[in-house]
């Protein structure tokens, strides 16, 4: 009876830890908010939180109700990659809602009210400011390695070249947050030997062409892109000729504007991206679709269309784009061919 009760409680206890142990995942877990067009990045470690911009100034409720709504209660750190108001914008909220222990700034001098607002408050709050310049690195515990690997030297002349990008690891999977980075930055980073190669690449400047250039694409080498973008915004992001460089390189394709919030998460040896809504989900009005696979151009409502595979697809903003592409109308759909 002894030995039995011995037994039991040896089980018993056995089987605690192994629950306990269980309970605590070890998974990394990154969401890029939909904010519409601007940047907010939440990165999830199984001991601490992280938040990447916040948006415009309207986009910080969203944001604030997103963190609340993953269990955030405090974050461990912000970055703010450089002071454009759909960075910085949704901080303020942030800032306001939830303690914080300390901001990573390129700390440059950008005469808004929203960043005078936002610098008030990490002065009033006391949070600690750091200046993020490259070379800075955190140890985030559990085997995740966080370092900055821009800006040297940054100037106030230009904004998005003075964006904090930075590089995540886990294990064998990696991510690169590039900011609003230009290709100015971009060629900084591969001139000093920057280790860039990543996993997943937050495509910099909201797929404009003035970053993601094809030197830093092929220093990069990701398997997958993440757009932070607004449906038809005014400046037509992301442009064309990224989306082409980008499948042509063969890289899976994701967008805030077609997916809403994308979800990554890893282990550190395999990945899993989630996403709000379908890649055909919405449709841009005036937009035309095509596969890098074939030569004709459709309807994003189009019955082949729906069936080209995301990291296929092709977006053309008129007929004439679509046409000197060298791609045909569809015969099913008959867009316009003039």
């Amino acid at each position: 009876m002894k030995h039995t009760k011995k037994l039991l409680l040896l089980i018993s206890v056995f089987l605690s830890a192994f629950s306990l142990a269980f309970a605590y995942s070890t998974d990394l877990t990154i969401h890029f908010i939909d904010v519409g067009q601007g940047d907010s990045i939440l990165i999830q470690t199984p001991a601490q939180h992280l938040l990447i911009d916040g948006g415009e100034r309207s986009a910080g409720p969203t944001v604030v109700n997103y963190l609340r709504g993953q269990g955030v209660k405090a974050l461990d750190l912000v970055i703010s990659t450089h002071p454009h108001s759909d960075h910085i914008g949704g901080l303020i909220d942030v800032l306001k809602a939830f303690p914080v222990k300390e901001v990573i700034d390129p700390a440059i001098i950008h005469t808004t009210k929203t960043f005078e607002e936002y610098l008030t408050l990490i002065e009033q709050k006391n949070i600690i400011f750091t200046e993020g310049r490259a070379g800075l690195s955190r140890e985030l515990g559990d085997g995740i390695f966080m370092a900055l690997l821009h800006p040297y030297k940054p100037s106030d002349a230009h904004l998005n070249d003075a964006s904090v990008v930075t590089r995540l690891e886990y294990n064998q999977v990696s991510l690169l947050f590039t900011g609003d980075a230009e290709i100015i930055s971009e060629r900084e980073m591969i001139s000093r030997g920057a280790d860039l190669r990543s996993t997943i690449l937050k495509v910099g400047h909201h797929g404009s062409s003035s970053s993601t250039s094809p030197a830093f694409l092929d220093a990069v080498n990701p398997v997958a892109a993440v757009i932070m973008v607004g449906a038809e915004n005014k400046y037509n992001h992301p442009h064309t000729e990224i989306i082409n460089r980008l499948q042509k390189t063969g890289v899976d394709v994701y967008r805030t504007d077609l997916n809403g919030t994308i979800i990554v998460q890893t282990d550190g040896v395999t990945y899993k991206i989630k996403t709000k809504r379908n890649h055909h989900a919405e449709t841009r009005p005036g937009q035309l679709v095509g596969s890098v696979k074939s030569d004709k151009y459709h309807y994003p409502s189009c019955r082949n269309a729906e069936t080209i595979r995301p990291e296929n697809l092709i977006w053309f903003s008129s007929v004439a784009e679509a046409k000197n592409a060298g791609y045909k109308p569809c015969g099913a759909c008959q867009p316009p061919s003039q």
